[in-house]
């Protein structure tokens, strides 16, 4: 038979099981009554999970602004794009937009849009990548031949040719791995791609009438405001022979002088002032005016 200490015990450790302390030399039960406030040392140092601790709570630290705001004008775009690569709206500086106008509206900004993300681009494909990449491949290649002048010289010498080989295959099998490359396929698709780029480089949009002389890649010296003072002040010195407006200024370009001086505007607006170039100038500017 079990004794009352032991149904006591029974009865308060189901309870008070933590705090429980059995005295085997007396026979008798004793509890605590009072909790504990000794904190728990692996806390020590750290904030409560009420964010009232001695450290508190991290200030969140701002986004900074994106780079788009600190690109110079006059920066390598090439080095932004130097290979192909997805739209990244924070290295874009063009207030692109695309997708579905909500209610009317307009399409969401370049900012977190998925749909500018989806299509590919051609942003490392610019005018100044190209020639990058044109000046890399020069060394590997030969200069055309100044005989090559014309069409026909270059079909006569070097005509384009397309072989075919018609054949029959005698053997156990009714399989023949030659039979799987198929060359006709190959010759209408290659037509067909080069039909289709050919027309579609001819196509204009209704937004690049737009251009202005400040957004050309290049400087361009026709009908550029230093073509038209060279104009005036030729004219003005009575150096061009009798006839209309037009056959006058095409008499005065054509002059030898002209031409040298338009070479060395282009070049200096191209690729920037140097000694070599300043002086082109200036003597292109002594033969124009007979200094």
């Amino acid at each position: 038979m079990a004794s009352p200490s032991s149904k006591a015990f029974l009865s308060l450790g189901r309870i008070y099981i933590p705090l429980l302390g059995f005295n085997k030399s007396s026979g008798k039960v004793t509890y605590a009554t009072a909790l504990s406030i000794n904190s728990s040392s692996g806390n020590k140092g750290l904030p409560d999970r009420g964010g009232r601790g001695s450290l508190g709570r991290r200030p969140r630290r701002d986004a900074g602004e994106p780079r788009t705001e600190k690109m110079p004008v006059d920066q390598d775009w090439t080095a932004v794009y130097p290979a192909a690569a997805p739209f990244r709206p924070s290295s874009v500086p063009l207030p692109v937009r695309m997708g579905y106008p909500v209610k009317g509206g307009i399409p969401p900004e370049k900012k977190g849009n998925l749909e500018l993300i989806k299509i590919p681009n051609f942003l490392h494909l610019t005018p100044a990548a190209i020639k990058k990449h044109c000046e890399a491949l020069k060394p590997f290649c030969t200069e055309w031949p100044s005989a090559l002048d014309t069409d026909a010289k270059c079909d006569e010498h070097f005509p384009i040719k397309v072989e075919s080989t018609d054949y029959v295959s005698a053997g156990p099998s009714l399989r023949n791995l030659s039979a799987r490359i198929v060359h006709l396929r190959n010759y209408d698709y290659a037509m067909y791609l080069l039909t289709v780029l050919y027309h579609e480089s001819w196509k204009t949009e209704a937004w690049e009438a737009e251009k202005t002389v400040a957004d050309m890649e290049e400087y361009s010296w026709e009908d550029s405001p230093s073509q038209k003072n060279v104009l005036d002040l030729l004219l003005r010195m009575k150096v061009a022979g009798e006839g209309d407006g037009e056959e006058v200024r095409q008499q005065l370009l054509g002059r030898r002088e002209v031409q040298e001086y338009k070479d060395s505007v282009t070049r200096l607006k191209n690729e920037g002032e140097s000694e070599s170039g300043m002086v082109q100038y200036k003597e292109a500017v002594k033969k124009v005016f007979n200094l």
